[in-house]
């Protein structure tokens, strides 16, 4: 039986039913107070792409978080939770007018420009609303992962610098940067440099921190003024099977601290953290409840009431998440089938494998693992109209609501009926 917290699944379940989300808070403020104790310099900054709950953001609050947003929404979530706006940041390729002016007016520590266009155009806006910008320039740094094998990772890490992307300026291009900007509406405070997620390898996140101070120490040169801050995407993975291994955090905080140590030494240089999957993949399960069994053909299934329409990621990133069965952990698992939901395509598999004992029954709870990061949010909650799914976090064995479950009248929010039908 899998417990979380002190509590048993099958209490949780029973107060609040299936499909659901169940996050382990200790283990989130365990991974929190893990990275303060081995990057000692370093801002943690929570990436809340990965998991922009309101519960959970503010929960990172109050630990002593800052925020790292890439939508005016998540800045709106992150003011509702409590973050100081002087420990925001703004990153993505593609932000709207509303979204600077908002970012600006706000007064958030740095939006990140991923280009000497939109350096221009933040220029631009800060102007009509006059209130200077703070900027922070993401760079696509000339090189990238040398190590970009399979595993739970994915072909690529979701490499994000290095080659061509449509993230940051390349690296090759910073000697424009000389007086290419107007310093009555920007200041450029930093640097923001991200090669890629779900990095396992200690040395590859060494690397990229030796790329990152080489830049921050050229953009220096350049500018002729020192950087504020340096907002330093680590990438650091969590491993999905037994055969991925990971982190020595305590290594590699120690090699990173190392090589940030001309800008640590500095008064009024902050250096920032950026990650998100580290602290929240592994404290999360997605819970659904077994409705049917079957076999075609030889291959066994499992159909349970939820799917990909709640937890796509399996699906959509190709990234394989272990599956369970919750409430019978200690049963042998000599067969196998896979776990489908209850959507009418073939795509809806959360799982290729799942190892099954013998007596799996109706109701039995499935749950997959590492779905604490790019579930709830990254998934097509609206196909086939299936109610949404719960959220609840289990905070030193008590259990707190941080989504109710959906209710088939949500399906009308925003939509108007055909003139003339009720």
């Amino acid at each position: 039986m899998l417990v979380i917290g002190g509590i048993p699944i099958t209490a949780i379940v029973q107060e609040f039913g299936t499909p659901l989300y169940v996050y382990d808070a200790n283990m989130i403020r365990e991974r929190y107070e893990t990275l303060r104790g081995a990057f000692p310099s370093f801002e943690i900054f929570y990436s809340m792409k990965a998991n922009p709950s309101l519960a959970l953001v503010g929960f990172l609050q109050t630990l002593g978080a800052g925020a790292e947003i890439a939508s005016a929404g998540e800045l709106f979530l992150a003011k509702e939770a409590g973050y100081d706006p002087l420990d925001i940041v703004f990153a993505g390729p593609g932000k709207s007018d509303r979204e600077l002016e908002e970012s600006i007016i706000s007064g958030i520590f740095a939006i990140n420009a991923e280009s000497f266009r939109e350096l221009e155009h933040i220029s631009h806006i800060s102007k009509l609303v006059g209130v200077p910008a703070r900027v922070a320039l993401r760079i696509n740094t000339a090189s990238g992962l040398s190590k970009t094998g399979g595993g739970s990772a994915g072909p690529l890490h979701e490499q994000m610098s290095g080659g061509p992307s449509k993230f940051g300026i390349g690296e090759e291009k910073l000697e424009r940067l000389a007086g290419s900007w107007n310093k009555r509406t920007i200041e450029i405070v930093g640097i923001h440099v991200y090669t890629a997620s779900q990095i396992l390898h200690e040395d590859e996140i060494v690397e990229n921190a030796r790329r990152t101070v080489a830049i921050a120490e050229r953009v220096e040169e350049i500018t002729g003024a020192p950087l504020m801050a340096i907002d330093f995407g680590g990438g650091l993975g969590v491993p999905h099977y037994k055969e991925e291994t990971p982190l020595d955090m305590a290594r590699l905080g120690a090699e990173v601290e190392g090589v940030f140590e001309p800008f640590s030494k500095r008064q009024d240089c902050r250096l920032i953290l950026e990650l998100g999957r580290y602290l929240m993949s592994e404290s999360g399960v997605f819970v659904s409840r077994v409705i049917e069994l079957k076999e075609s053909r030889g291959q066994r299934f499992i159909i349970t009431d939820g799917g990909i329409n709640q937890f796509v990621r399996p699906v959509l990133m190709k990234v394989r998440h272990e599956a369970r069965v919750l409430n019978k952990l200690a049963s042998p698992t000599e067969g196998t089938a896979k776990v489908g939901g209850p959507l009418c395509t073939p795509i809806d598999i959360t799982s290729e494998e799942i190892h099954v004992p013998d007596d799996i029954a109706l109701d039995d709870l499935i749950g997959i693992m590492n779905a604490g990061a790019y579930g709830y949010s990254m998934s097509p909650l609206l196909f086939l109209s299936h109610p949404t799914p719960g959220e609840v976090i289990v905070l030193d064995g008590e259990l707190i609501e941080a989504r109710r479950r959906g209710r088939p009248k949500d399906l009308l929010l925003n939509q108007e009926p055909f003139p003339g039908r009720v």
